[in-house]
């Protein structure tokens, strides 16, 4: 009798290969899970991968940005700069031309004036420059500008101290308190007021 005429051993053979289609179904069925499974971390990670890459790609261009403007900001300032030394230069020139001019005395009147006004006392001694003297005169014309500007009265006289720089000193008799109407000290005064107004220009001859 052969041995496929047997029918218990025809039936173990079946058994047996219903088994092995079984298990290899299964390891198929596994196998699927195990790449689908991968595919999914697979998936996961390069999108986490991506959103990193875009966070540090963000940062980087921010950073870029944040670099750009410091730049920008400090070629605006050294511009800015380098235009108030311009300015500051040509008001120094002119200036500096104009103390020997026969007009500059009146100018000089009207910081007497500004500073006795500054001051606010009765009476005020007032030092000044060779370089930019000051006569009894002068001193009278001021007090009338005083009168007109206030209303105010006062007595000016001549202080025998005399001052390095151009301008005046105007002190009250005791010498406690004093106003300073000198020339350099008058450039820092307004000094804020020249860089806003050379910031505004400069912006404006940017933005044409």
């Amino acid at each position: 009798m052969k041995t496929g005429d047997n029918p218990l051993i025809r039936g173990i053979i079946q058994e047996a290969e219903e088994k092995a289609a079984a298990i290899e179904s299964a390891a198929s069925r596994e196998a699927e899970d195990i790449l689908s499974d991968a595919r999914e971390r697979a998936e996961k990670e390069a999108r986490m991968e991506k959103r990193s890459y875009s966070v540090r790609l963000e940062q980087i261009e921010a950073r870029e940005e944040s670099a750009r403007r410091s730049i920008d900001r400090l070629s605006e300032l050294r511009s800015l700069d380098s235009a108030y030394r311009e300015v500051m230069d040509e008001v120094n020139r002119r200036l500096s031309a104009a103390l020997s001019s026969p007009s500059f005395e009146s100018v000089m009147i009207g910081w007497i004036a500004e500073a006795a006004i500054g001051l606010d006392r009765k009476e005020a001694k007032v030092a000044f420059s060779e370089k930019t003297p000051v006569t009894d005169g002068m001193l009278r014309r001021a007090e009338s500008l005083v009168k007109e500007e206030t209303g105010a009265e006062l007595s000016l006289s001549l202080d025998p101290q005399r001052l390095a720089g151009p301008g005046v000193v105007l002190s009250s008799l005791d010498g406690k308190v004093s106003y300073n109407n000198q020339l350099d000290v008058r450039m820092r005064r307004y000094s804020r007021d020249i860089r806003r107004i050379v910031q505004e220009e400069n912006a404006r001859q940017n933005s044409r």
